[in-house]
């Protein structure tokens, strides 16, 4: 009998840090079987909370950093994608449903936006997480 193949793709989800508690992110990732794709060029915050170090102790093997679908001129508040193929690559590798995150709170002006429009050109289905406290939502 023939090997059945699946065309399921993971889900994937965007999603910005700022304005958000660092202690609603496992519950997040739980509540969307996810793991954490930290898409931010350089890893690094002014807070301590949102640093590669602090968040691989917090989420364990739920942390990777993806410098490829980081934007490389962001310093320069212009949006370069450094390697696109790459960072697919490399999620499409974990086969596991995805959450990109940077630090921008709103998607509009966000480097994420443009990884979201060239994955949703290949097919991926993108949607935006804006409320992490889903503890506090569904408790009524």
């Amino acid at each position: 009998m023939p090997e059945i193949v699946s065309n399921v793709k993971n889900k994937i989800y965007t999603t910005g840090y700022t304005g958000k508690d660092v202690a609603d992110l496992p519950a997040m990732l739980e509540r969307h079987d996810a793991v954490l794709a930290d898409i931010r060029f350089a890893p690094y915050s002014k807070l301590f909370e949102w640093r590669r170090d602090y968040l691989k102790l917090l989420l364990k093997n739920k942390y990777r950093h993806v410098a490829a679908f980081g934007n490389r001129t962001y310093k320069e508040n212009k949006i370069t994608i450094h390697n696109f193929d790459l960072g697919l690559k490399v999620i499409e590798s974990w086969n596991e449903n995805v959450v990109l995150m940077c630090a921008c709170e709103k998607l509009e002006n966000c480097h994420r936006l443009t990884v979201a429009k060239e994955l949703e050109k290949r097919d991926y289905i993108v949607e935006e997480i804006t409320d992490w406290n889903f503890l506090q939502n569904s408790l009524f």
